[in-house]
């Protein structure tokens, strides 16, 4: 796919939308207003608008907690968002769930399931309904370094290599499952060198990069499942709520700052 200045000055938008956005539910969670958790991608939203720009608009996502980005290119309006977070009736799920625990299938969204990883499989199974029907579609994976620790990450990376499904996964590997480095929770120094166990190829690229997934639509359109890591670092906590995660992570701050995606692009 060839990016011009018009593709890149939408994705800058997109950029831009999904950081404002996200610091004004994280101003607002800090007054109070918000009920339930904060979870944001500061630093982050180059992997999700730069994927899902990649995407024709019958593809499907299957996002994580710190996609807004992907949500934002499917088609979710700012308002539903902020709806979403406040609990009113016009938010996707009418109010009777909060955050990001939303979807809209119309839109080509699975909606995100909070135990990670699991939707990971139901991406699996949604590639699997379109290479039954012949459907020219892909579906796409999110998911962090501490998703690939748990078992459905394994159960539907295996079931798409060993049934040659167009699913895409990309993995946030932003260094910490919650508390825990990722030298704690794996030994081998890359998710992706977990993906290629089960025998499709895999790459690493820089998680502030907007156009890294641009390179890899077409290999995954060949068939295939396909895996993309983005390595970055923190920019943010996990959860707004969790003073002691920031104080814990301080050290990487700063170096993520540095690379954060969005200036980046202006520079660039």
């Amino acid at each position: 796919m060839a990016v011009g200045a018009e593709d890149l000055l939408k994705m800058y938008y997109y950029l831009r939308l999904a950081r404002g956005l996200e610091d004004q539910v994280t101003k607002l969670y800090r007054q109070g207003k918000v009920v339930g958790g904060c979870y944001v991608g500061t630093g982050e939203e180059a992997i999700s608008v730069g994927s899902a720009y990649a995407l024709e608009p019958h593809d499907v996502i299957a996002p994580s907690h710190r996609d807004l980005g992907a949500h934002l290119v499917k088609g979710v309006l700012p308002k539903e968002y902020m709806a979403q977070y406040l609990g009113r009736r016009t938010a996707l799920t009418k109010g009777k769930d909060g955050n990001i625990h939303f979807g809209d299938l119309e839109r080509g969204i699975i909606g995100f399931i909070s135990p990670m990883a699991d939707g990971i499989p139901v991406a699996a199974g949604a590639a699997l309904a379109f290479k039954i029907r012949r459907e020219p579609r892909i579906a796409v994976a999110y998911f962090g370094d501490g998703a690939s620790s748990r078992g459905d990450f394994h159960e539907g990376l295996n079931l798409a290599a060993v049934l040659k499904l167009p699913v895409l996964f990309i993995c946030h590997n932003n260094q910490y499952a919650y508390s825990v480095p990722l030298s704690r929770q794996m030994a081998v120094p890359h998710v992706a060198d977990r993906a290629k166990a089960y025998g499709f190829p895999t790459m690493i690229v820089d998680g502030n990069d907007i156009l890294a997934p641009q390179r890899f639509r077409e290999l995954v359109r060949l068939r295939h499942p396909f895996g993309i890591e983005h390595d970055l670092r923190h920019a943010m906590a996990v959860a707004q709520v969790d003073k002691d995660h920031t104080a814990m992570i301080a050290p990487s701050l700063d170096p993520a700052i540095e690379r954060d995606g969005l200036p980046r692009l202006v520079a660039g």
